[in-house]
């Protein structure tokens, strides 16, 4: 375990360390403190960096504690709040996220022409019905405005057809999760269909 949580902060603040430690130990209330703490400050931080899209910008902050709580194990103390370690987190997953947008846009809306024929047949569920209405042209071109996750998640379930927890291992969330991040992708896609087809 890679700490320096124990060293005398900066601030005179001797919680945050001790909250760290037991975090790095498997405390999962102690990261759920630090969680608490500093999800409004990384939230402002992205939303300002998203152009103020909510969906895209909570997306992004659950990324970033994920990821944090992955790696608290590589956190080392410097004084500084780890509020600074969450920032940077944070500035590497917008980046990431405008970096790989297009790229990944461009491959899911592929993959899309390729099964032309699916959009034709009756559906069986809401999202279905939706989603056999669309004409193929302005779908091709609402999914483009999509969020890569977005994408990535309606091609797992509608197109690949996963179930809900095969679909949260290759997220590595919950299926709960997965769910929500549905219902944003279909929610959205249902947003952009409308402003393509008119």
């Amino acid at each position: 375990m890679i700490t320096e949580a124990n060293a005398a902060p900066r601030s005179g603040d001797t919680r945050e360390p001790a909250l760290i430690t037991r975090a790095q130990q498997g405390d999962p209330s102690a990261f759920a403190e630090l969680y608490r703490a500093n999800h409004d400050d990384i939230f402002g931080y992205i939303l300002k960096r998203v152009s103020w899209n909510h969906p895209v910008a909570e997306d992004l902050t659950a990324d970033v504690f994920l990821k944090a709580f992955k790696k608290i194990d590589t956190f080392r103390w410097t004084g500084a709040p780890i509020g600074a370690w969450f920032c940077a987190i944070a500035r590497n997953a917008v980046a990431d996220h405008y970096k790989g947008a297009s790229t990944k846009r461009l491959h899911y809306v592929g993959d899309m022409r390729d099964v032309e024929d699916a959009w034709g047949a009756p559906a069986g569920t809401a999202e279905d019905t939706v989603l056999a209405a669309l004409d193929e042209a302005d779908l091709l071109t609402a999914l483009g405005g999509l969020l890569p996750r977005q994408q990535e998640v309606l091609r797992l379930r509608f197109l690949d057809e996963m179930s809900l927890s095969e679909t949260a291992d290759v997220f590595g969330v919950t299926p709960g999760a997965v769910k929500q991040l549905q219902f944003r992708a279909i929610d959205s896609l249902r947003r952009a269909y409308r402003g393509a087809a008119a």
